[in-house]
């Protein structure tokens, strides 16, 4: 009797995965890359984890920049469209939050308000345990080069032995601490974000299309 094909599910640091995008849209040729298709692109790297792995689910983790609402808004409502069109297809997003903080600017001799997104990594991290806990996957990927995540893998391996944790790294974030932690990972290379792009007007569950922003690539045909 076949024993059943290991499941896969990935967990995407959305923060970290932008970081990447943002330096793969510098390098040489310039290609759009923000439009891209989550799912497809775990799907392709499936076969790095083992022959007879399958695809089993995706998940996102992100924050609305809500504190641009006024000075960049048009950041904020590209964000919100490619949400809408990743929920599009079947991919589960999980909301974190920005938070301010004041930290002292040297040059400037004065203490500066900024906005730092909270919650990503922890969500990841407890989704990854809810999930496991539930037997929903064999084999865990998150996507992200953040060393934040290294305490959790022993954890993870004491509580799962049965289960594979693992690391997707984004283009251009590799992590050594994250590596050892989790030496059968791999990198993302910044062809396949190219390569794995939703298409320029996705279909919504109402009949409604979202249409990829104009700054992130041509516009659809008509």
């Amino acid at each position: 009797m076949n024993s059943p094909a290991p499941r896969v599910m990935f967990f995407y640091d959305g923060f970290n995965l932008y970081h990447s995008l943002e330096r793969a849209r510098l390098v040489a040729p310039p290609e759009p890359v923000k439009w891209l298709d989550l799912t497809a692109l775990a799907r392709a790297h499936v076969y790095i984890l083992g022959p007879t792995e399958t695809l089993v689910g995706v998940r996102y983790f992100t924050a609305y920049a809500e504190h641009l609402a006024l000075t960049k808004p048009d950041r904020l409502s590209r964000h919100r469209a490619y949400v809408r069109a990743l929920t599009a297809t079947g991919l589960q997003v999980y909301l974190g939050h920005f938070k301010p903080k004041q930290v002292w600017i040297e040059s400037l001799a004065r203490f500066e308000r900024i906005w730092q997104e909270k919650a990503t990594d922890v969500n990841v991290v407890a989704q990854v345990l809810a999930h496991a806990a539930r037997d929903a996957f064999d084999v865990a990927v998150i996507v992200s080069g953040d060393a934040d995540y290294a305490p959790a893998v022993p954890v993870f391996r004491e509580m799962f032995p049965q289960k594979r944790l693992l690391f997707g790294f984004p283009f251009d974030r590799k992590n050594r601490e994250l590596e050892r932690a989790a030496p059968d990972s791999f990198v993302f290379a910044r062809e396949s974000y190219a390569k794995h792009q939703l298409p320029a007007a996705v279909r919504l569950p109402s009949g409604k299309f979202v249409v990829r922003p104009h700054a992130w690539g041509p516009p659809p045909l008509v």
